[in-house]
Formats: structure tokens, C-alpha cells, sequence
């Protein structure tokens, strides 16, 4: 079995961001316990389970968008934020 990391509150966010921005842009609300699915050439998020392709980091979590959350790798919060700005950028065609 692999090693899971937390993340703590900004990376935290920044997901919670995207999924709103996926969420928007399928016309819908974000629901923490029903993401909407979706999925391009940067990423993958589906409910409980956000994966970034170009470096296969993917974040998991329990039930609901923000419990028990956990990544399978260490990144820094500057990582963190490079990726989710380009997979933010990708979700309205941004590149």
C-alpha cells in the first residue's frame, strides 16, 4: 500500500474551488457529497477521488468533499497551487 499525506487548508480549498468551477460550468451548485463528475486531458474528479494526470497525484476522500482527505504524495503548497491553477485554467479551455 502506498503512503497517504494529509493536506491542510489551502490545497484544501483549492479543491473545493475546482470542484465549484466544474460544478458551474455542468450548470449546477457544488454538493460535498455528490461531486459532479468530470474529466479532461489535466484531470479527473469524480466523487471522492480528484486525480491530477500529468503527475498521477490524487487526493481522496470519505463520503463527502472535505472528510478525511488525503493525497498520495508530499507536495509543497507551491505544487499544490501550480496544480490546481492549471487544472482551474483547463476547466474553461485556459492554457
Amino acid at each position: 500500500m502506498s503512503a497517504q499525506y494529509e493536506i491542510y487548508d489551502d490545497p484544501f480549498k483549492m479543491l473545493i474551488l475546482l470542484a465549484t468551477f466544474v460544478a458551474e460550468q455542468q450548470g449546477s451548485k457544488l454538493d460535498y457529497e455528490n461531486v459532479v463528475p468530470f474529466e479532461n486531458d489535466k484531470f479527473v474528479l469524480t466523487n471522492g477521488r480528484f486525480l491530477y494526470k500529468k503527475d498521477q497525484v490524487e487526493i481522496t476522500w470519505y463520503q463527502f468533499l472535505g472528510r478525511d482527505i488525503q493525497c498520495n504524495k508530499d507536495l509543497t503548497r507551491q505544487e499544490y497551487n501550480r496544480m490546481f491553477v492549471d487544472c482551474m485554467a483547463s476547466v474553461y479551455g485556459v492554457s
